[in-house]
């Protein structure tokens, strides 16, 4: 992808120009068929762009000429895209830049993103110990599709997970990436980038390009493409990028036809709610251009929907999934393969995290990374208890015991540095005490830098660390010298790593660990926070405590903090979290259960006891109640068990409850579970609807795969199902059994006896198993002139969360075609108005217009069309719509 010269240039020109003569020869088209299909398309291409795109002594056409005269052709795939990387080849400078930008980018996304402890055999590459995560979508899937009324159109919320890397091809401009504390989104993202930019480097092209960035980074006013430009170029100087990135670069699609992929990282990293509102309000108003060069993939922890919903409603979200029990074996093993027999080890270390009741936060890949290097480093000492005591083993290992030589030589070596620039005795003595008293307070530097980060703090980790009484700055050192030295220092710790000109610590939990171990650092500081703790209610007029309102990760350091050292700061704590957990509610309750599963320390006998109340309080909403007795599980694995089997058999709850009860029960208790689940399957006096069974099913998979998979079986192929069951029991299957439920599936797609809806609902189901299989069949539904308008529609409008493109040109085709009534051209701009709110607006504009239309039509049209504009105007102001 070198610059290839003006020779070069000139003869991928004359290629280009053979290409596409040679694709119109074979597929029987003249100039003019080219024109009208372009126009018949709404990408109209006059004849004179089209003779000279196919003269070999004209320049190379423009990327949209290009791309319309593909689309009309109907060239897709690898000469598509061989077409494009020919036009790329014409002009000097493009691809230069490109193949920089993608080497470097790859580099640093390959990187293992945390350092290794000492004692442990060396980082394996981050590639090799990879565990690919499944995800389960969230979407808000359009509730104003055709079918709006039916579950199916709003996605199959009972189905499978997906690969976790559906995030980056849904076909949306926007899309969020939720996942818990250290639940493995930077490394997906940071995979993805360097995966994409190993195929582009390859050949292998896409209609994205990811460029990864912070959100603390989109806080300032300057334009995105700027950011993006200071942000990557300052991140790849480091692995060898040589040349500025400049804004250009950003401000232009990659390539012709291909959107950057704006991958932002670490939302809810950013402390402050009005500050988050305005990154979303960027990038609502960035995605709401429709035709710009971007799209988004935003990663972030849960978030009050209220905030999110700054992007839209209609925005998919993907909860990622933690490691199952087989995922966290084989990522175990790989991460012990340089030890003899690694096999052995991964099973001693799933007993060991089992004996320590580690397992659930095992299951979060960052806990995973840390508890494999503290078991490599001695495979003989017991794994740590609890969260906290894992993250003070971790940074005891990496910094505290500073075994790593190299640490402590390079600070020798900024000492010496420092010293070594004053020439008079005095003054170098007073550089080397000042020196030293700073390594020797280095790691209560760094705990009061995250103290500062978390409460909002956006000064450079030196400028916070010069503010500090530990480091007294002699009047002889120049303060550029001080600056520097102060640097040298935070660089090796392995706490920290170095973004552009500043440190940023290598993960949210991370500064969060130090951050409370700065606010618990003494036992007045303790007293303080539990004073502030106490004096923050949510609801300060009545005497009623109230949960602090604080990320329950940072309020789960800052409780252990509270309570570890057994004096009288841990007894008031303990009286306060009794106190507060003994008013119940809502909010409380997910206060406790949050807790819990993070691996608090709280008072256990007490915590059992409330937990419990929660979980068979009936005024509380039942996911609240499910939570809390899983909770519950995880204390005392006997009442845990017996609330849930409460639920499952209280037959004055909904029956997905239910079935939501008994399968958790079968992860605790297999016999009661499985005895629960078996009979909201079969139990015909059961007053359960069939997707409720499918559902059962499903989770009867969950702890018996091959008895799930048997009924999923069944219930796929009984013809008494109804038709919407029949495709959630397929697509179930698929999640068990692939290649059965999938097949399935493609059967029901291509049955023409069945129902129209029925095929469209199999054909959706289906792309979400398999996305090729899938995609083709909704064209192909979409395509077939014998199925009704509506549900072509229904078809084209599924088609766009897998092939954005493909379903505009579907939708635009139904909303021009003056064959069909008014009525259904409508149901088809509106739909593209929802897939491409120009492209759509424009339509219903000009059906409102058209004075040979009826007049209800017409109506209808100017309606859906206002509500188009709106919807576009609310996304652009960042307002919830």
């Amino acid at each position: 992808m070198a610059d290839p010269g003006p020779a070069g240039r000139d003869g991928a020109n004359r290629e280009l120009k053979n290409r596409l003569k040679a694709a119109l020869a074979r597929q029987g088209l003249s100039q003019a068929d080219l024109v009208r299909q372009t126009q018949l398309n709404g990408e109209a291409v006059s004849k004179a762009a089209v003779s000279n795109a196919l003269n070999p002594e004209k320049g190379p056409p423009a990327a949209a000429t290009l791309r319309a005269f593909l689309n009309a052709a109907g060239i897709s795939g690898t000469e598509r895209d061989k077409l494009f990387r020919l036009r790329d080849q014409t002009e000097s400078h493009g691809p230069t830049h490109l193949t920089a930008y993608l080497e470097a980018a790859k580099k640093a996304a390959r990187q293992h993103p945390y350092p290794g402890v000492p004692g442990a055999p060396s980082l394996p590459a981050l590639a090799d110990v990879y565990v690919r995560q499944q995800a389960r979508p969230s979407a808000a899937y359009d509730q104003d599709s055709p079918g709006k009324d039916d579950a199916a159109a709003r996605g199959n919320q009972t189905g499978p997970t997906v690969p976790a890397a559906e995030v980056f091809r849904a076909g949306h401009d926007v899309c969020v990436l939720l996942g818990g504390p250290g639940g493995g989104k930077s490394t997906l993202l940071r995979t993805h980038l360097a995966d994409t930019a190993d195929g582009w480097l390859g050949g292998r092209t896409g209609k994205t390009l990811p460029v990864m960035v912070s959100a603390a980074a989109l806080r300032g006013t300057d334009p995105l493409p700027t950011v993006l430009a200071k942000t990557v170029t300052g991140e790849l100087r480091q692995v060898g990028l040589l040349d500025e990135l400049g804004a250009d670069f950003f401000r232009h699609p990659p390539r012709a036809g291909v959107s950057w992929l704006v991958l932002v990282d670490g939302l809810d990293e950013i402390p402050d709610t009005d500050t988050r509102h305005a990154v979303l309000t960027m990038l609502a108003s960035a995605a709401a251009a429709g035709t710009g060069p971007y799209r988004f993939v935003v990663a972030t922890r849960p978030l009050p929907d209220n905030e999110l919903g700054t992007l839209g409603r209609h925005v998919p979200r993907f909860d990622l999934q933690p490691f199952s029990p087989d995922d966290l074996l084989t990522y175990a093993t790989r991460w012990f393969g340089p030890l003899d027999d690694s096999g052995r080890h991964g099973k001693k270390f799933m007993a060991g995290l089992k004996r320590s009741r580690l397992e659930d936060l095992a299951s979060t890949p960052l806990m995973a990374l840390m508890l494999c290097q503290l078991y490599a480093a001695d495979p003989t000492r017991p794994l740590p208890e609890g969260r906290t005591g894992a993250y003070q083993s971790f940074v005891e290992l990496i910094y505290e015991q500073n075994a790593h030589k190299n640490v402590r030589d390079t600070h020798d070596e900024a000492i010496h540095r420092l010293k070594s620039r004053h020439q008079i005795p005095t003054d170098n003595q007073s550089a080397e005490k000042a020196a030293q008293q700073v390594r020797n307070h280095l790691l209560d530097l760094i705990d009061h830098l995250a103290h500062e980060r978390i409460n909002g703090s956006t000064a450079s980790a030196v400028d916070v660390l010069v503010s500090h009484l530990q480091v007294k700055r002699p009047q002889k050192v120049k303060q550029h010298l001080w600056n520097s030295f102060l640097g040298d220092l935070l660089r090796p710790t392995g706490i920290l790593t170095q973004r552009a000109d500043d440190f940023d610590f290598l993960h949210q939990t991370l500064l969060e660990y130090h951050a409370a171990r700065h606010a618990t650092r003494d036992e007045h500081a303790r007293s303080q926070v539990l004073s502030d703790l106490i004096a923050s209610p949510n609801a300060p007029t009545t005497d009623r405590l109230e949960p602090p309102a604080l990320d329950a990760s940072y309020l789960g350091f800052l409780l252990d903090g509270l309570l570890s050292p057994q004096d009288r700061i841990t007894a008031a704590t303990i009286r306060y979290v009794e106190e507060l957990t003994s008013h119940g509610g809502a909010e409380v309750c997910l206060f406790l259960t949050a807790q819990v599963l993070l691996r608090t320390s709280l008072p256990p006998r007490h915590t059992t006891t409330q937990l419990a109340r929660f979980a068979n309080d009936i005024a509380l909403p039942t996911d609240a109640r499910l939570l809390a007795a899983v909770a519950c599980t995880d204390l005392d694995r006997k009442t845990g068990a017996a609330a849930l089997l409460a639920m499952a058999d209280d037959t004055s709850l909904n029956g997905r409850t239910r079935v939501r009860a008994a399968t958790i029960l079968g992860r605790v208790d297999r016999k009661a579970g499985i005895a629960r689940l078996l009979r909201f399957i079969h139990d015909a006096d059961l007053d359960f609807h069939a997707d409720n069974r499918v559902l059962a099913a499903q989770g009867l998979a969950g702890v018996d795969k091959k008895a799930g998979a048997a009924v999923l079986l069944a219930m796929a192929n009984k013809s008494w199902y109804d038709d919407y069951s029949r495709v959630l029991a397929a697509e179930a299957l698929a999640g068990v059994n692939r290649e059965v439920g999938t097949s399935i599936l493609i059967g029901i797609s291509d049955d023409s006896d069945q129902l129209e809806k029925t095929r469209v609902r199999a054909a959706d189901a289906l792309a979400r198993v398999d996305r090729e299989a899938g995609t083709a069949r909704l064209t192909g539904l979409a395509d077939d002139t014998g199925f009704d308008v509506y549900f072509r529609v229904w078809a084209a409008e599924a088609l766009a969360r897998v092939d954005r493109e493909a379903a505009t040109a579907r939708l635009i085709g139904l909303a021009d075609d003056t064959k069909q009534t008014e009525k259904r051209r409508v149901w088809a701009a509106e739909a593209l108005a929802r897939v491409d709110g120009e492209a759509g607006t424009a339509r219903l504009i000009g059906l409102a217009k058209d004075a040979s239309q009826r007049e209800k039509a017409r109506e209808q049209a100017l309606w859906e069309a206002d509500l188009a504009r709106r919807r576009s105007a609310h996304h652009s102001k960042g307002i919830i719509w």
